[in-house]
């Protein structure tokens, strides 16, 4: 089952083409160029709308999870541009091998003590991060206003690049280590994003389709909000699908020239240890 509201894949004007294989049903599949149109010249409001969402077989409720919000358009296409160039600006962090990472302000990553050099202790830790306010401030500022950070509580901006066909493992973040809201930006291409009830047990398959679970269609440019439920009561993650289920019923092939960026806003709790990273880029 699918519901969603249908998203003009045209490249208009303050959008960006997708990078990828658009495969149309009973079509011959075409690609996207990366080529950028004209910039948008005014910032969009905040409108939230109710995501491209399809249900397995076994996830009988058939609504989105509570606590989940959804904002096409967040940024504009001019505004996407600069923030991947402020990326290209910074190392890109090679730890995880399904990704590459950028951390701005506090340094910790979920995996524990498995990466050290993401850890605070580590004795390189603080050059692995850049200042809090390399985060350009119109860009916070819009992210405050939606209301999901009622006390500014973001200490910690995490930036993913995934290419090809690379994903994450569905997880819960960390309850003892992050707060109870968080706020994902994604931007230059789309990608599905599995939400699955919590107690479900996987067998240690993480890809296992036991069809208990929703996607969720995150377009380039949206804004992701998960707090109560949606946040504590299941798992996210992005599986190494080859196809995308875009929102007129179209599929993006994933592969080689494919390319997505997100950038996590969340708030690291007193409980982890932690670094913080000043404006100097030094430690504080």
């Amino acid at each position: 089952m699918q519901r969603c509201v249908p998203f003009n894949m045209g490249v208009r004007r303050g959008q960006v083409a997708f990078a990828g294989t658009l495969v149309a049903a009973n079509f011959a599949p075409f690609r996207f160029s990366s080529t950028f149109a004209f910039p948008a010249l005014e910032a969009p409001e905040i409108t939230w709308t109710e995501p491209c969402a399809h249900y397995g077989h076994r996830f009988h409720s058939k609504k989105l999870p509570e606590g989940l919000r959804y904002c096409r358009e967040f940024i504009t296409s001019a505004e996407e541009d600069g923030l991947d160039q402020l990326l290209s600006d910074g190392p890109w962090l090679r730890h995880i091998k399904s990704r590459a990472q950028q951390f701005f302000g506090l340094v910790y990553y979920e995996t524990t003590h498995e990466l050290p050099a993401l850890q605070p202790s580590h004795p390189h830790a603080e050059n692995e991060a850049r200042p809090l306010q390399d985060v350009p401030d119109w860009l916070m500022q819009r992210v405050f206003a939606t209301g999901v950070f009622p006390r500014n509580e973001v200490n910690q901006v995490a930036a993913n690049e995934y290419l090809d066909r690379a994903g994450i493992s569905s997880h819960v973040e960390e309850p003892t280590s992050f707060g109870p809201n968080l706020a994902t930006l994604s931007m230059l291409s789309p990608v599905e994003m599995t939400l699955t009830p919590a107690e479900e047990d996987l067998h240690g398959r993480d890809g296992l389709d036991h069809g208990n679970w929703v996607k969720i269609l995150l377009e380039p440019r949206s804004l992701l909000l998960l707090q109560g439920e949606s946040r504590y009561g299941f798992r996210h993650g992005i599986r190494r699908s080859k196809l995308v289920r875009l929102a007129d019923g179209q599929q993006l092939r994933r592969g080689p020239g494919y390319r997505r960026v997100s950038l996590t806003f969340r708030e690291l709790l007193p409980s982890r240890r932690q670094l913080a990273v000043g404006a100097s880029g030094r430690p504080t």
